[in-house]
């Protein structure tokens, strides 16, 4: 950092500089603040998500073996086959604090019996199971994936802002603080010459 003139005109300059730096540390903190707030209702919904994932992966792994084991496995392979789809995935950003965050907008993938192609009655009970938990463990894993891109950009977010919070309150304001220390000592000792000066010259002229 450049040293500033030793007058009064550079101790306002200083004196501005670490107010507008102070400034930007409490904005910043506040950000900070907001963004950790909403960082820990993310991270409360992706957990709670995983476990229903977890409880609806196993339910579909319970009903896709009940399925093989009535059907066989070339069956569902047909099943399969007949019933694959696109997965129409919208993503658009959110902002928290000007932070962008990307959000994934999926659609109701479980479907109706009849809407997986082939006749209800090829499917059957079991086959039927086993594709709608297979849906809904889909569904939770894309919504949940939304969220924990949404969880690491604002994690990121929040370590690029503590640096530059660290930035401002451990170098920039102490620096500020000791140049604006140095110039009024400096004009404090110049304040103190005057005076001295001044008192010799008022002696002289006496003399």
């Amino acid at each position: 950092m450049a040293r500033a003139p030793t007058t009064r005109m550079g101790l306002l300059e200083v004196r501005g500089r670490r107010e507008v730096a102070a400034r930007g540390a409490r904005l910043l903190r506040a950000k900070r603040e907001v963004l950790a707030g909403e960082l820990h209702r993310l991270a409360s919904e992706v957990l709670e998500g995983r476990e229903r994932l977890d409880r609806t992966l196993a339910r579909a792994v319970e009903a896709l073996a009940m399925a093989a084991a009535l059907r066989g496995e070339p069956a569902l392979e047909a099943l399969a086959w007949n019933a694959g789809r696109e997965i129409p995935l919208h993503v658009s950003l959110r902002r928290v604090w000007g932070v962008p965050t990307p959000s994934v907008t999926v659609p109701d993938l479980v479907r109706h019996a009849g809407e997986r192609g082939g006749s209800v009655a090829s499917w059957g009970p079991a086959s039927a199971a086993a594709a709608r938990h297979h849906e809904e463990a889909l569904e939770l894993l894309l919504r949940i994936a939304s969220r924990e891109l949404r969880l690491a950009r604002l994690g990121d977010e929040i370590q690029a802002t503590s640096r530059r919070i660290n930035a401002l309150e451990q170098l920039s304001l102490p620096r500020l603080a000791a140049e604006a220390a140095r110039i009024e000592g400096a004009l404090e000792e110049r304040d103190r010459e005057d005076v001295v000066r001044l008192k010799r010259f008022r002696g002289r002229r006496r003399g």
